[in-house]
């Protein structure tokens, strides 16, 4: 009798144990992997191709860095002086982009969402998605829209901005374009609080489709930390 009393106790006492230890919390999946990284940092470490990337980490790039990353079937690059965070949204990413220049391609039926200097930028359907997206100034942004249309917002004011136009957009005061950028651009409406240039040929369409072309190449180096 003593001998299964002593049984019974063992098991009752594993039994409150199991109950009282809370589970485990899982294992945060990444969001993204690095796919390219020369002069790039992963928060402060520096970064290099392979690396997982996990919400809410910072990635940035030195004056001649560039920095790549799968996020999905989407792909991200960014720029020389481009630092972003990376947030998982309910269908894609959502980059949080605080200077510099990223170009992006969101997959079909994938999101992928950029915030610069307050303002929202996003697919307009579920079609594959391709931009670039350049902090100029404080309140001035460069945006290129190379595949798909995409839904521009700021604080409240919405625009669609169609595929295949390079866009000087100034937010807050109505601007004028800068002197040099002046040339073949034409006005695209002035809003409340947004007012919007599309550059058909010029200085800022030059510049757009420049850094285009750099982030597009096959023949950036790779980290030099990558063994």
């Amino acid at each position: 009798m003593r001998y299964f009393r002593s049984i019974l106790a063992v098991v009752l006492g594993s039994s409150l144990l199991f109950w009282g230890t809370p589970p485990a919390p899982a294992a945060h999946s990444a969001i993204g992997i690095l796919t390219l990284a020369t002069h790039a940092h992963l928060n402060e470490a520096m970064a290099f191709p392979g690396l997982s990337v996990f919400e809410g980490e910072r990635l940035s790039t030195d004056g001649e860095g560039r920095l790549g990353v799968r996020a999905g079937h989407s792909i991200l690059t960014l720029g020389p002086k481009t630092e972003v965070e990376l947030v998982s949204i309910n269908g894609g990413l959502h980059v949080d982009m605080s200077v510099g220049a990223l170009h992006f391609s969101g997959a079909e039926n994938e999101i992928v969402e950029v915030h610069a200097e307050d303002a929202i930028l996003g697919p307009a359907s579920t079609r594959p998605t391709q931009g670039t997206v350049i902090i100029v100034s404080s309140k001035v942004l460069q945006i290129t829209t190379e595949r798909g249309s995409l839904n521009f917002s700021y604080h409240g004011e919405f625009r669609n901005l169609p595929e295949g136009k390079t866009y000087q957009i100034y937010l807050d005061a109505p601007g004028e374009p800068q002197e040099g950028i002046g040339a073949g651009v034409e006005k695209a409406g002035v809003a409340t609080k947004v007012t919007y240039f599309i550059v058909s040929a010029g200085v800022a369409g030059t510049i757009a489709w420049g850094v285009h072309n750099a982030l597009k190449s096959e023949n950036l180096p790779i980290s030099p930390a990558k063994p």
